[in-house]
């Protein structure tokens, strides 16, 4: 029965996967996996050695590459935002259907158990490997079934991936089925009006096979992420060209999360399944997850008056905070400023840049 109800994707996909102009600003080329090629999306001209953000674009139920990114059409950001969008197909069922073993409630219906979320870490780690790839800027989108699979590789990469969005996709109904060591950004884009992954969740029969909705799903991230801070109105955007007006609401949790935490939700009022965006989509999607990076390490945590330097000023500002519960200048974490401390200022004394 689940497979029923998400056959509605690919009437959805094909009806508003939009023309691409011949004409482009990107170069594409082919990265040789183990399920074959998969295109690779590059900006026209790159600086040698210039590292690049890397977007993962995942198609839904029944869909396929070529499908699913002339709908997104994130290509026509690639030269002016200056990122790798790489777009891979799933395997086929025994339809012919492609589709992503995602969660436990979409879409291996067969019972075929591949091993997709190790597949797309392996992809992305082989273009890690012949690419100069921004590694705080790794992040993966998709749609319906492929938004599913974004959660997935949450879930099982947060070492890597830095934020996830998906377009009426949801989380584990099951928060224990989710354990990511890190915290991850989250969007979940949703229409209210969905009628195939419906914007409230739903099983397919009562207490069974079931998903959260677009609220709950950012609501269990937000645990997941270990925020302690409320939800707040973000404003709103015009994304949906079939709805006048700026339709979609935006809610987000930012307070009290951790840097690269954040979660939040933009419901798509009276949105369908395949909404019918408007060239601010794209912008506005790209333009959130390449300001969601992961928050690199304080290379130097010693250097407490940022003059890149660990020296006599840094050791007097340590000294004055001395015996207090001060998380800036607890270098060990123990919940005080004291030897330990003093100790791993000395060990880093010198330029930073050293």
């Amino acid at each position: 029965m689940r497979r029923e109800v998400l056959n509605g994707v690919m009437a959805g996909s094909m009806v508003l996967a939009g023309a691409v102009s011949a004409a482009h600003a990107w170069d594409t080329v082919q990265i040789a996996s183990e399920r074959g090629n998969v295109p690779l999306h590059l900006p026209s001209s790159i600086e040698p050695g210039e590292p690049l953000p890397l977007v993962v674009s995942l198609h839904g139920y029944t869909g396929n590459n070529n499908e699913h990114e002339n709908y997104f059409n994130l290509r026509s950001r690639i030269d002016e935002e200056r990122f790798m969008l790489c777009v891979p197909n799933g395997l086929r069922n025994s339809d012919g259907d492609r589709y992503w073993n995602a969660t436990d409630f979409c879409c291996d219906f067969e019972g075929q158990a591949p091993d997709d979320s190790g597949y797309l870490r392996g992809l992305i780690e082989q273009v890690i490997e012949e690419r100069d790839v921004d590694l705080d800027s790794i992040h993966v989108v998709g749609h319906s079934n492929g938004g599913f699979m974004s959660y997935r590789m949450a879930c099982d990469h947060s070492d890597l991936i830095a934020s996830i969005a998906s377009l009426a996709g949801a989380t584990f109904d099951n928060p224990s089925n989710c354990t990511p060591d890190q915290p991850v950004h989250v969007l979940q884009i949703h229409g209210t009006a969905d009628d195939v992954i419906r914007y409230d969740g739903s099983c397919i029969i009562p207490f069974f096979f079931c998903y959260p909705g677009a609220e709950e799903s950012i609501s269990i991230w937000s645990q997941y992420n270990q925020c302690d801070g409320g939800f707040e109105d973000g404003g709103s955007l015009d994304l949906d060209g079939s709805i006048s007006g700026a339709e979609t609401t935006r809610t987000l949790m930012t307070e009290g999360c951790p840097d690269q935490g954040s979660v939040e939700l933009w419901a798509i009022n009276g949105g369908s399944h395949g909404p019918s965006f408007n060239g601010n989509f794209r912008r506005e999607l790209v333009d959130w997850l390449l300001e969601h990076r992961r928050s690199s390490p304080d290379p130097c945590p010693a250097d407490f008056n940022d003059d890149d330097a660990v020296d006599g000023s840094d050791l007097s500002i340590l000294l004055t905070a001395w015996g207090k519960a001060t998380e800036t200048f607890d270098l060990d974490g123990d919940g005080t400023v004291g030897s330990p401390d003093l100790g791993l200022l000395f060990a880093a004394w010198g330029n930073c840049a050293d």
